[in-house]
């Protein structure tokens, strides 16, 4: 059976193979990103049950993935409620630098109660004016990211000029919810602004992202890139897939992801039939063995051709290089002045 050599493929790892030791998860990474898996989504939740542990940070995990890979994204969680845009900001870009251009962030703003408890001060309670402030943050680091421009490195030996300060921009951002003054201390990042992604369902940040992601291949803005999130199980046969998904509680499809139950041949008749309706999809696994099962058995029948060259992830979603904002902003400026 071919499948469709345009869709991106992502991997969301919930934890599977997050949790064991490092070289399980660079064994992954690494066979993930040979066999053309477009990018790696590593979830991030600042809070725990009491009666489990999490993975570690995505903001450390990312990175060390980066250095023993060189052509996979690198996509980490971040809540809009428990960061604030300047140290987010500023870890996606350095993510996007050390990776060569290879870093995501995916939104999140949903309500967390366990995670509230633990970001409560003085003041300060991460549960009020939630989407006020959801609303303001993208906008806001896309600003940070914007406030070095290309062209702000002129190094001259002769002068000893190495910077042209006119092409660093203080954002001054003063709104309802965020104050941020700017700039960002980390230059540019390589892709401009590394991809946003966000829940189509989530309406503060739905309409800001450069990716949508949706639980069905009709839903969200046809109009712009979405990556359909797939729940897998994948067995020998029909049968043993279906125990596999009844094992783990039978969930459902629903609007925030596909659920797809068969063989591998079943799995990928499946995957294919979404290829017209969305730019990629992103694969969550419940069960840590059905990883290496969807990449030895489903995505060698998926036939997909993806190039050899690194490239940056922007390039792997059909994305173009971020503009400058802030640069378009002063040179319409000076040009009106």
């Amino acid at each position: 059976m071919t499948g469709d050599a345009g869709l991106a493929i992502g991997y969301e790892l919930q934890g599977a193979g997050l949790t064991g030791p490092p070289g399980v998860l660079v064994a992954t990474a690494r066979a993930a990103e040979a066999a053309g898996v477009d990018y790696l989504v590593f979830p991030d939740r600042p809070a725990t049950a009491t009666d489990s542990a999490g993975p570690p940070a995505a903001a450390v995990v990312a990175p060390w993935i980066a250095a023993q890979t060189s052509r996979i994204g690198l996509v980490t969680t971040g809540s809009t409620a428990y960061h604030e845009p300047y140290h987010l900001a500023r870890m996606v870009a350095s993510l996007d630098h050390v990776s060569a251009g290879r870093a995501g962030w995916q939104v999140v703003t949903g309500p967390d109660d366990l995670a509230d408890a633990n970001h409560r001060r003085e003041g300060v309670d991460p549960a009020a004016h939630r989407e006020a402030r959801a609303a303001e943050f993208v906008g806001v680091v896309r600003d940070l990211w914007d406030s070095w421009e290309d062209g702000a490195f002129v190094p001259d030996k002769a002068s000893g000029r190495f910077i042209d300060g006119s092409r660093i921009h203080a954002i001054d951002h003063a709104g309802p919810a965020l104050r941020v003054r700017g700039p960002l201390n980390v230059a540019r990042p390589p892709q401009g602004h590394p991809v946003v992604f966000a829940s189509a369902a989530d309406a503060p940040v739905a309409s800001t992202a450069d990716v949508l992601t949706v639980g069905d291949p009709e839903s969200g803005d046809a109009g712009r890139p979405r990556v359909l999130a797939v729940v897998p199980f994948v067995g020998r046969t029909g049968a043993h897939a279906a125990e596999l998904h009844a094992r783990a509680g039978a969930p459902r499809s629903d609007h925030e992801r596909a659920v797809v139950v068969g063989d591998p041949d079943e799995v990928v008749g499946q995957l294919s039939s979404w290829a017209g309706s969305v730019t990629g999809l992103t694969l969550r696994f419940r069960d840590p063995s059905q990883v290496a099962v969807f990449t030895d058995e489903v995505l060698p029948r998926l036939r997909r051709v993806r190039p050899d060259g690194a490239g940056t992830l922007r390039d792997r979603l059909g994305l173009p290089r971020a503009a400058n904002r802030l640069a378009v902003q002063t040179a319409t400026a000076v040009e009106r002045s």
